[in-house]
């Protein structure tokens, strides 16, 4: 019965599958766990616990799905966007932006179904837009004229999103507000969402048939008259839902014009406008061509910036085709110059050619070319001769791998594009090999597939201060993937945010879209979540934010580890106000450093504490519970694997511990049941909180013998904890 001690130093292999239990050959079983629920593994191998959730704001209407989506200026303008149906929202400095007292919003055309098909992409103020059944769009922001004024009488005034209402105030240039000589922030912009009116393409092939189109005048309104409807929406002629569809037309001297059409006569005859240069005749021709987007044909599914380009794909009816704009003018679509001539800066058109149909799924722009994925395959479009910009002579696209992909916007980290395959469970890795001068697209899913069950429908990076891909699953799971390529990390783990969303208090609540921007403070990442609760005898969805993950360091008193949470820092007091949210919950509170018993919140929003505390978190409670796979230390004759063990002793190695509970199960009763260990010394000062513990602790196990022998954890405290390392020691059965 040999005795042994072995160690496990890193936990970043994460949560994996139980079809990998089995696989004690492989090196990232001595790093991985078979539970990670609300814990992160880190790149350098700890595990920490997950930091909660703060509370910004309920969504406009609970009743329906909610989208955020990152626009960020730069680090210190960095912007939630709440997209609802026919309305969007904004947030920045973890403040939802008001005015006159009420959320700041513009109307938007898109419905609860759509917004989660909206694509999109941003270039410094503006957010184009793209989605199959709309117009193209363009969300814009406007810097607010400059001020520069005092102003010494009661007054209320209007800066952009922002009203104030102060007896004295002085805003200097650039929106900096000293009230009563203290200098405040105040947002100077307001927002629009337009209508894109591209010049001068794009379009359809060249007329083919015979047909012939011929003005009614040269400049201005004019009516458009076909000689047929052959070759025209495939023989139907002109339809009502050409209106706003562009024509492009070659007068008689060979020199082209475009116009808008708008309005419907027959299936012959439309109204059009010219917006390019007049016409020199009227006289009919069969060299023209129809747009390529339109209600009638449909609109670019996805958009993406190549090479001072803006790229549009995926169009309803020509799914496989790509167009890209003028080089520099992201709205000019031009084919050619008037007469003809194609310069290499005019507008490229590429449709992906295969064996079969592929709809575009997304695009995103990569140092090797422009990579499209499809719903078959991964394409990389690029110049045919690599040593010269992309043209309309010098543009090609080939396969690259062959998976197929989601309709889920993929994720870029590092060199590497993260993308969903087409079933939506797996997660691929597309990276540049240089030994094969071609791309791999590895299943980083492999060792951990239980985690995406469900599907993925969207995904955000978070870079700082851990490198993590958030993904918000079909069934409202939060799913993480910690992610170093260069350090060949690769570990999953889960995430199920507090509360309930059932009124039976039976179901976890859901996640329903996550977008990660720059926190305030310029030094890190912040995830922003949508999160659907049964609160108060209804759904609600709100939009929370993830907190600071701890440092070593930081004060225990300033630890937010509750989710919906809010923060009262001020005199002490046993009584808090403004929790309206959390109105007839009850809620964990975390208060001085330590924890105080729970409270139910009264129905305007207060909050009774057992004892007075001047820094208090309450908000939902979670569990933070670890699992570690059966340990394979060897044996006198071989594995330790479906032999009897058993532990007699586990030394953890902590850091800034608040509160654990460790055993060989999750069980609260019976043998091995979770027990809490105690880290307060006799020389602590009683009545204060318990200081963080960081060092190593001996517990005494008393598990029975078994051919598991799992090591369980729980934090389930308002405060932080780390675990390093994890070391048992044990006796193996040989026989």
């Amino acid at each position: 019965m040999p005795k042994v001690s072995p160690i496990q130093t890193s936990f970043n292999s994460g949560e994996w599958s139980p079809l990998m239990y089995g696989r004690v050959d492989l090196d990232a079983y001595r790093t991985a766990l078979a539970t990670c629920l609300n814990l992160i593994p880190t790149v350098q191998g700890p595990i920490i616990r997950r930091p909660g959730t703060y509370f910004a704001a309920e969504v406009k209407d609970s009743a329906k799905a909610t989208r955020l989506v990152r626009f960020e200026f730069s680090i210190a303008q960095a912007y939630v966007l709440e997209f609802g149906d026919l309305y969007t929202r904004f947030f920045t400095n973890n403040t939802q932006i008001t005015q006159g007292g009420a959320a700041y919003e513009i109307s938007t055309p898109y419905l609860e179904a759509d917004i989660f098909e909206l694509n999109h992409v941003q270039s410094a103020d503006v957010l184009y837009i793209a989605h199959k059944d709309y117009t193209n769009r363009k969300l814009s922001r406007h810097k607010v004229a400059t001020l520069a004024s005092t102003i010494s009488s009661a007054v209320t005034v209007a800066i952009g999103e922002i009203e104030v209402a102060y007896d004295s105030l002085t805003i200097a240039p650039g929106g900096s507000l000293t009230v009563n000589g203290e200098v405040q922030v105040v947002n100077t912009h307001t927002w629009t969402l337009d209508t894109l009116s591209f010049l001068d393409g794009p379009y359809l092939p060249v007329n083919a048939e015979d047909t012939t189109l011929t003005l009614g005048g040269t400049t201005g309104s004019v009516s458009v008259t076909a000689s047929s409807t052959v070759g025209i929406n495939g023989g139907d002629g002109f339809l009502l839902t050409d209106i706003g569809r562009l024509i492009r037309w070659k007068d008689g001297a060979n020199n082209w014009t475009w116009l808008t059409i708008t309005g419907y006569t027959s299936t012959t005859v439309v109204t059009a406008t010219i917006s390019g240069p007049d016409a020199s005749a009227t006289t009919a021709t069969a060299n023209w061509r129809l747009g390529l987007w339109s209600d009638t044909t449909g609109y670019p599914s996805t958009v993406v910036f190549y090479e001072d380009r803006l790229c549009w794909g995926g169009t309803r009816d020509y799914p496989q085709r790509i167009d890209m704009s003028k080089t520099g003018d992201y709205e000019n679509m031009a084919p050619t110059a008037a007469d003809g001539t194609v310069t290499d800066d005019n507008a490229v058109s590429i449709t992906l050619n295969s064996n079969d149909v592929q709809y575009i799924r997304w695009m995103t722009n990569d140092e090797k070319g422009l990579m499209v994925g499809t719903s078959s395959s991964e394409w990389i479009v690029r110049p045919s001769t690599q040593s010269e910009a992309l043209s309309p002579t010098n543009v090609a696209a080939k396969e690259s791998t062959f998976h197929g992909s989601a309709a889920v916007s993929p994720v870029k980290a590092g060199k590497a594009t993260l993308f969903v395959q087409r079933s939506g469970r797996k997660l691929r890795e597309l990276a540049y090999v240089y030994e094969l001068d071609g791309f791999r697209s590895p299943d980083m899913t492999l060792l951990a597939e239980h985690v995406t069950q469900g599907g993925i429908k969207e995904m955000a990076y978070q870079q700082d201060p851990h490198s993590i891909l958030w993904c918000v699953r079909n069934d409202g799971v939060l799913a993480a993937f910690t992610y170093e390529r260069d350090q060949k990390v690769i570990g999953w783990h889960r995430h199920i945010i507090g509360g309930y969303s059932d009124a039976a208090q039976t179901a976890d609540p859901v996640v329903e879209s996550v977008a990660v921007i720059p926190a305030s403070d310029g030094v890190r990442d912040e995830v922003w979540l949508v999160v659907r609760r049964y609160i108060n005898g209804g759904s609600k969805r709100y939009v929370e934010y993830m907190t600071k993950a701890w440092d070593q360091g930081d004060e225990a008193e300033d630890a937010v580890h509750w989710d919906g949470a809010l923060t009262y820092d001020g005199v002490t007091t046993t009584s808090l106000t403004g929790a309206d949210h959390l109105a007839g919950e009850t809620v964990k509170i975390w208060a001085d450093g330590a924890s105080q018993p729970d409270a139910v919140v009264s129905a305007g929003g207060v909050i009774t504490l057992a004892r007075s505390a001047s820094v208090v978190h309450v908000g939902y409670g979670y569990n933070s519970d670890g699992k570690m796979l059966r340990p394979e230390a060897g044996a006198a004759d071989g594995t330790a694997q479906g032999k009897l063990q058993r532990s007699h002793r586990i030394i953890f190695r902590f850091m800034d511990m608040a509160g654990i509970k460790v055993g060989a199960n999750f069980n609260t009763t019976g043998s091995g049941k979770l027990t809490n260990l105690t880290f307060r010394q006799t020389d602590d000062a009683t009545g204060t909180a318990v200081p963080l513990f960081t060092g190593d602790r001996e517990v005494a196990w008393n598990g029975d013998y078994t051919t598991e022998n799992y090591v369980c954890w729980r934090m389930d405290t308002g405060g932080p904890g780390t675990i390093v390392a994890v070391m048992p020691q044990m006796h193996t059965q040989d026989r």
